[in-house]
Formats: C-alpha cells, sequence, structure tokens
C-alpha cells in the first residue's frame, strides 16, 4: 500500500496548482476594471477597424470582448469580476480546508476556509451561468453545454457539502467538497496539462481531473456519486413501501 501525501505536501501541491488560475484572475481583472472605470477610453481605441485584427494578432484580447463588458457593465464585466474573484476565493481557501492537520487543531480555520471555499464556488457557479444564459450567442454550442454543466456542478457541489456538513454528514460534506474542486480545477488543468489539451481538448482535460477526484473519493473511503444514488434510491424505496400514517 502507497505511502499518502502528509497534510503539508497536499496544501503545497493545492497552492501551486491554483497559481494559473490567480495569475490570469488578477490579469484579467486588471484589464476589465480599467475597462470598466473608463469606458471612454475603450471605445476609442476600439474605433478603429482594425483595432480589432491587430490586438488579436498581438495576442491580445480583443474589442468585441472589451466593447461588450463595457455595454454590458452588470452581466459582461462585472459578473466576470466576480467569477475571476470567486475562482481564485476557492482555489486559494483549498490548501487550508483539505489539511488534515488545521482540521484536528485548529477547527476555526477549518471552518472559515470551508466557508470561504463554499461561498467562492456559489460565486463561480452562479456568475458561470449567468454571463452563458443571457448571452449564449457568445459562446460556441459545445461550449454553452459545457459551461452550463460545469457552471452547474460548480453552485451544486459547494450547497450540497454545506447541507452535508450542516446535517451532521461528515463523510458526505468531504466528497462533495473534493468533487467542488475537482470541477473548478479545470481551467487550471489546462495550463499546467497543455500537451493534453491538444490531444483530447479543454474539456477533456476537465472531465479527466473531475474523474481523478472521484477516484480520490473512492480511495479515501468517501461517498462516491454511485454509492449516494444508492442510498437515495434505498430511502426513496423505503418511504414508498413504508407510507407514514395519522
Amino acid at each position: 500500500m502507497g505511502k499518502r501525501l502528509s497534510p503539508r505536501t497536499i496544501s503545497i501541491l493545492l497552492v501551486l496548482f491554483a497559481l494559473p488560475i490567480v495569475f490570469n484572475s488578477a490579469g484579467t481583472s486588471n484589464v476589465v476594471g480599467n475597462d470598466l472605470n473608463n469606458p471612454e477610453a475603450v471605445y476609442e481605441n476600439c474605433d478603429d477597424p482594425q483595432a480589432e485584427e491587430i490586438e488579436e494578432t498581438e495576442g491580445n484580447e480583443g474589442c468585441l470582448d472589451r466593447l461588450h463588458r463595457t455595454e454590458h457593465a452588470f452581466n459582461g464585466g462585472w459578473t466576470l469580476l466576480g467569477h475571476m474573484v470567486g475562482g481564485s476565493l476557492l482555489m486559494f481557501s483549498a490548501p487550508i480546508t483539505f489539511n488534515s492537520n488545521i482540521l484536528k487543531q485548529r477547527k476555526g480555520l477549518h471552518r472559515k476556509a470551508g466557508y470561504a471555499f463554499i461561498l467562492g464556488g456559489v460565486i463561480t457557479g452562479i456568475s458561470a451561468l449567468s454571463m452563458t444564459i443571457i448571452f449564449p450567442d457568445r459562446f460556441s454550442g459545445f461550449n454553452v453545454f459545457t459551461n452550463l454543466l460545469w457552471g452547474t456542478l460548480l453552485l451544486g457541489s459547494p450547497l450540497m457539502a454545506l447541507r452535508a456538513i450542516l446535517a451532521g454528514r461528515v463523510k458526505s460534506h468531504r466528497a462533495w467538497m473534493i468533487r467542488c474542486y475537482a470541477v473548478a480545477a479545470g481551467p487550471s488543468g489546462h495550463r499546467w496539462l497543455g500537451f493534453l489539451v491538444g490531444i483530447i481538448g479543454d474539456f477533456g482535460v476537465s472531465l479527466l481531473i473531475f474523474l481523478i477526484g472521484e477516484m480520490i473519493i473512492r480511495k479515501v473511503g468517501l461517498k462516491t456519486l454511485k454509492t449516494m444514488m444508492s442510498i437515495d434510491k434505498g430511502v426513496s424505496r423505503h418511504i414508498l413501501d413504508n407510507p407514514s400514517t395519522k
């Protein structure tokens, strides 16, 4: 049986894995914030018909995206900022949340980090769903599907984790927290596992990370999705077979 990683090692790995998302969020948030604060500059810079072509050639963000965020400040700009902040909050609270030593020795810190993790997941999920549902034409058909899928999981899994811990179901809570992280870690995996993106695509890498999360859940003896569905079926069957009577 292989030796398990120490809590400190797990936290270090989680910090390293979070860096691409945090750096990308910082850069994107800076551009979005400047555009929202100074929309006149966006219109001026993008007034040139060749501006978009020049920017895309240089590898910068195109004028269409910047104009969209400026013209739709809340659902375009501020929602994207919320998505960036929520993702960073989730990823940077994970090293504390998943550190078993902190759980044992500093329960208060673990609880605060857990709430930050859940809040980050909810914000990220809502913003992803909002941007996709309100402006579906900005994405390809497949991207609409993947945005709705991952956005729903990002919103649902932390809420399920919160519900489980409030009900005292610790194993179920931990499983949903790992599941939420596996979904949120997809964009970071696109950077760290860039060599796979060219083979299986962004969605393939995100799905791979999600499946690794399910393997970890099974490895540490938590409730897998299959187990939880079996339990739910058993409970439903019990209720049908034994209806309550007054």
